[in-house]
């Protein structure tokens, strides 16, 4: 569990404020535009920002204690791999210099698939390689709570998703929760136990399903959950503005997440959701957006 009350952080003159909040589940995720303070909640939380307040994690105020004494993992946008050393010296850090665990080490080495990796430099492989070793190397330190700042931004949509499943499995593994920031809401696909949506460095709302989903301040979120935008025009659908044919229209795909269905549609190149009651039939989709609730935002 991670408890953050009374909470303030500034860098310059840009402030995070968090009066309350309370993530019960281990799978968290914190969505915001570029901006909106989510590297700077994240930094604070791991003690390399100074911040007030209380920040609880399994019952620990770690808010007082220095960074290495924290226990939290944190993989941050530029990943801090020592690049001239090899993958294997940097995974073995977490057990020369931290709590890590060499069982843990080679646990983490075959899950992941970095057996070919150990001898070349972190300067030598791919981004995308190298963020799979910064996040083997956190887990390895035996974290109580692992931060991430967009850790696969250089994968591809199935890849990226299939390391989140991992986490979810390695969390549950060695426990320890997580806090993932995302400014893609494709990376919300596998279900949550919260998600966080933040805008100018304030929580905006938590919900731990879709359908609670209130406030879309989150530009992420206006293509998640029944929105669409078409023509500057923003709109939320509902089952009667979606037709289902076999002869013209959008492709579709039906996904399961939390306990709903949503349709899953594509349009001029982007991605939107939209919740149904039943599967339909069909093999294209056709939206009457006169019969769709124009909002504003």
């Amino acid at each position: 569990m991670i408890r953050i009350r009374d909470f303030v952080a500034r860098r310059g003159e840009f402030e995070v404020r968090i009066q309350e909040l309370n993530l019960q589940g281990g799978r968290n995720f914190l969505i915001g535009r570029n901006g909106t303070g989510k590297t700077t909640l994240l930094n604070s939380i791991a003690g390399l920002i100074n911040s007030s307040g209380t920040v609880e994690i399994g019952g620990i105020d770690i808010n007082a204690l220095p960074p290495e004494r924290r226990r939290i993992g944190l993989i941050p946008q530029d990943l801090l791999l020592f690049g001239r050393m090899s993958v294997n010296d940097n995974l073995r850090m977490s057990v020369r210099y931290g709590r890590g665990d060499i069982e843990i080490y080679k646990e983490i080495v075959a899950e992941m698939h970095l057996e070919p990796l150990m001898k070349k430099r972190a300067n030598e492989i791919s981004l995308g390689q190298a963020q799979r070793v910064a996040i083997a190397r956190a887990i390895i330190s035996k974290p109580l709570a692992l931060l991430m700042d967009e850790p696969f931004s250089f994968q591809d949509e199935i890849a990226r998703l299939g390391l989140i499943s991992l986490i979810d499995e390695l969390s549950a593994k060695y426990g320890f929760d997580y806090l993932y920031a995302t400014h893609n809401s494709r990376d919300l696909e596998n279900g949550f136990s919260n998600l966080i949506s933040i805008d100018n460095g304030r929580v905006i709302e938590t919900v731990d399903t879709v359908e609670k989903i209130e406030h879309f301040r989150t530009l992420a979120l206006l293509d998640y959950k029944n929105l669409v935008t078409l023509d500057g025009h923003n709109y939320l659908l509902d089952e009667r503005a979606l037709d289902f044919n076999d002869r013209e229209g959008n492709e579709y795909g039906i996904i399961g997440i939390d306990s709903g269905r949503y349709v899953r549609f594509k349009i001029d190149g982007n991605y939107f959701f939209a919740s149904v009651t039943n599967v339909p039939k069909g093999k294209y989709l056709k939206l009457n957006i006169d019969r769709a609730r124009e909002i504003q935002y």
